[in-house]
């Protein structure tokens, strides 16, 4: 199963909500067709962090997937986030993704609850939790990786384990602040998994990208998604002073407005100084500036963008020659 190997850009999909909070399904298949036109596409991601996987019901989760599956093309991957505390309930909802038309699923971190947290840093819980997963789930997987900084970060020497011992296990979302981390984590793990780099790292993507990368992945890459994959593009064919100059005029100043300096916080999604609301609702935000949403809306506890966080988006945008 280790054959399907995963290069370029993966998409999260965004959910577009009415004035009620249900879902704009039409919007949310012209986002997916939006989005199937990119250049280096390796997968569209559906219920994402991004794509509001905690506030979906499960049946909205399945609805979601099947209409990816139903309008990108069919050599196209389709992704789905998975959930969960229990090994039945990431079963259960591993299965219902495939049913739905999923063709691979992205493992979210089971040990984000208290009494769980330090089972993740004992190298054989995670090791046989995947190992579990696999033999009942049977379809590829993606890991997704925290950063060390939030206390939920699987080792190097579990992820060289599972990257060797479980077939399933195909990609990893490599979740680090720093590239020396970034480093350690590619010379111990590239040619044994697909490595996506992600926009937790702000500015410190591009030296990831540079060390070593299969792709990236994030949710932020909704905001000039050309620029992304074009950059992208660049630095996986190693004309990296192309790739830099791109990165450094165009998705930097992306970054560092969604997230600002990562080492401020201990959660870099909260960084970014005077803003109230979400990612998620900042990057509607733009979508909708785009005309793809007609709203921005996000579901409770998530937190709405304030008309101050559009008027930033819009500027920003704006200044970058993205609108």
């Amino acid at each position: 199963m280790k054959s399907r190997h995963l290069t370029g850009y993966i998409a999260s999909a965004l959910v577009p909500h009415d004035s009620k909070l249900g879902i704009i399904e039409e919007e949310y298949v012209n986002h997916l067709k939006e989005i199937s036109k990119a250049k280096g596409l390796a997968a569209v991601y559906v219920n994402a962090l991004v794509g509001q996987i905690y506030s979906l019901e499960p049946e909205e989760r399945q609805r979601l997937i099947t209409l990816a599956r139903q309008t990108v093309p069919k050599n196209i991957p389709i992704m789905s986030g998975v959930d969960g505390h229990r090994m039945t309930e990431m079963v259960a909802r591993a299965k219902e993704a495939e049913r739905a038309g999923a063709d691979m699923i992205e493992v979210i971190p089971p040990f984000d609850v208290r009494p769980y947290r330090r089972l993740v840093n004992t190298p054989d819980v995670p090791y046989q939790f995947f190992k579990k997963l696999a033999s009942e789930v049977n379809m590829p997987m993606s890991i997704y990786k925290y950063p060390r900084e939030y206390g939920l970060s699987y080792s190097l020497e579990t992820l060289v384990k599972i990257a060797d011992d479980i077939d399933e296990v195909v990609a990893l979302k490599a979740g680090e602040y720093t590239c020396a981390e970034h480093y350690e984590l590619w010379n111990a793990l590239h040619g044994k998994l697909s490595i996506f780099v992600t926009s937790e790292d702000t500015v410190d993507m591009l030296g990831m990208m540079m060390i070593g990368a299969d792709g990236a992945q994030a949710g932020i890459m909704a905001l000039g998604r050309d620029n992304w994959t074009e950059f992208i593009s660049l630095s996986l064919n190693k004309k990296y002073t192309e790739a830099r100059n791109i990165f450094m005029d165009k998705l930097a100043p992306i970054a560092h407005h969604i997230y600002g300096v990562a080492s401020q916080a201990s959660n870099a999604a909260f960084a970014s100084p005077g803003r109230k609301g979400s990612t998620t609702s900042l990057i509607k935000e733009a979508l909708v500036a785009e005309g793809v949403f007609t709203s921005s809306r996000v579901r409770p506890p998530d937190v709405d963008a304030t008309p101050e966080d559009r008027k930033g988006i819009i500027d920003l945008m704006t200044r970058l020659k993205i609108l």
